[in-house]
């Protein structure tokens, strides 16, 4: 599917038009199907992550997602969530301002803590 198709395809679930160019970014990253990045903690250099995904390509299929931390291989985490979801989150993500990126708090928050009414409300 095009690159532009995908953006029509999702575009409803993800802002519309007047995020035009975030969705775009985070399509790309989709398609990559893989984000290595850093949660940042005060004081301290951070935890490094490795968050996967499946290839799934509609809106509301749900995807299968692995984030792992390499340093901390038992806080390893899979979970299922609509694709809309991820691609909203990676909307949020600063993976486009620094060399290592970070995902937005309602992510972790959802991830983390298992707050599965979060994705219903985000």
């Amino acid at each position: 599917m095009s690159d532009d198709a995908l953006q029509v395809l999702f575009a409803p679930y993800c802002g519309g038009l007047a995020r035009s160019a975030a969705l775009r970014d985070a399509l790309t990253l989709l398609q990559a199907r893989r984000l290595e990045g850093c949660r940042p903690v005060a004081d301290a250099e951070g935890h490094g992550f490795v968050l996967s995904w499946g290839d799934e390509r509609a809106p509301l299929d749900v995807i299968q997602c692995q984030l792992l931390f390499p340093t901390q291989q038992d806080a390893s985490r899979h979970f299922t969530l609509p694709t809309h979801q991820l691609v909203s989150w990676l909307m949020e993500c600063s993976a486009f301002v620094g060399a290592k990126p970070d995902l937005p708090d309602a992510f972790w928050y959802w991830v983390l803590l298992g707050q599965e009414d979060a994705v219903a409300d985000a």
